[in-house]
C-alpha cells in the first residue's frame, strides 16, 4: 500500500467515524400519542329551554302579523287598482306595491334574524374524552 492509498484510507476512517459514532447511539423514543381532546356537552336547563320557545313563538308571532298586515294592503292595492282608470295613477300604485313588498320581505327577514341572533340558551360542560386505542 502507498503513502497515497493510506492517507485516503485513513481519511474516510476519520470522516466516517462520527456517522459511526451517531448510530451506535440509542434511538430516539417515540414521542407520546396525543391527548384525546374534550369531548364539551351541551344541556339546556328547564328555564332556558323555556325561554327559546317563548321566543320562537315571538318570532312566528311577528311574522304571522306581517303576512296578515300583507294580505290585507294587498286587498286594498287590488281594490284601487280595479277602480282606476288613470295609467299614471296605475304606475304610481305599481310601484307603491313594490315598494311595500320589500318593506314586508325586510321586516319577515329582520324578524328571523333578530331570532337567530339571540344567545343560545347553553350551559356548557366539559367531559374528557375516553382514551382510545392509538399508542396501545
Amino acid at each position: 500500500m502507498t503513502n497515497s492509498s493510506r492517507n485516503i484510507l485513513l481519511g474516510l476512517l476519520v470522516a466516517s467515524l462520527p456517522a459511526l459514532a451517531l448510530a451506535q447511539s440509542q434511538p430516539a423514543k417515540p414521542a407520546p400519542p396525543p391527548r384525546p381532546k374534550p369531548i364539551v356537552i351541551t344541556t339546556p336547563t328547564p328555564n332556558q329551554q323555556w325561554q327559546r320557545q317563548v321566543d320562537r313563538q315571538q318570532l312566528q308571532d311577528r311574522q304571522n302579523q306581517n303576512a296578515l298586515r300583507e294580505q290585507l294592503r294587498q286587498g286594498s292595492l287590488d281594490r284601487q287598482r280595479a277602480n282606476t282608470t288613470d295609467p299614471a295613477l296605475r304606475n304610481q300604485l305599481d310601484a307603491a306595491d313594490r315598494s311595500e313588498q320589500q318593506l314586508y320581505r325586510a321586516r319577515q327577514d329582520a324578524a328571523a334574524r333578530q331570532y337567530q341572533t339571540l344567545p343560545q340558551p347553553d350551559s356548557t360542560r366539559t367531559v374528557p374524552a375516553r382514551a382510545g386505542t392509538a399508542g396501545r
